[in-house]
């Protein structure tokens, strides 16, 4: 069962034309492009009865931790095959684990559009939230060399994302 699943995955990321790269016999690796979090790495792992998703969202945060885990927490209460977790360094990771029997075709693309819409949506607010010092410098530093700022660390809610309330709701 195992090796067919692997057959439909592999048919499935060269549909949608997604480069796969082997990292052993039960696992492959790809990458999403997604609007805002542009390179997305996805680890398949090919289980006993599962196919297990892991994709790094981000690196362990810089500051904000306990507003940028309550975004989180609050994504995660959402319907879905995929979510957020800690790996052991700290770092944020996206992951989740589905049934052999519900991967055909459209259920490995709804597994893709899970792990690109949960890292897309959320992460121009944990950026702004986990790494608020480095993004401020880096302003600056773009404003000082005449160059136009980051609309990542431009916390405008433009796109209805607002750092500093979610920052201030997560305060006791």
């Amino acid at each position: 069962m195992r090796e067919q699943v692997a057959d439909r995955l592999r048919a499935a990321l060269a549909g949608a034309e997604l480069e796969v790269t082997p990292v052993n016999e039960r696992r492959l690796m790809t990458t999403l492009s997604g609007e805002w979090k542009r390179t997305i790495p996805v680890l398949f792992e090919l289980g006993d009865r599962t196919l297990k998703v892991t994709s790094l969202f981000t690196g362990a945060l810089d500051e904000g931790h306990e507003a940028v885990y309550r975004i989180l927490l609050q994504r995660n209460q959402r319907p879905g095959p995929v979510h957020f977790a800690l790996d052991d360094e700290g770092d944020v990771i996206i992951t989740g684990a589905v049934a052999y029997a519900a991967l055909d075709e459209r259920g490995i693309d709804e597994l893709l559009g899970a792990v690109l819409g949960l890292a897309d949506e959320t992460f121009n607010q944990v950026l702004r939230t986990g790494f608020a010092g480095y993004l401020a410098a880096e302003q600056r530093w773009r404003e000082r060399a005449g160059l136009p700022p980051n609309p990542v660390g431009d916390t405008t809610p433009s796109d209805g994302i607002d750092a500093a309330k979610a920052a201030d709701r997560a305060r006791p």
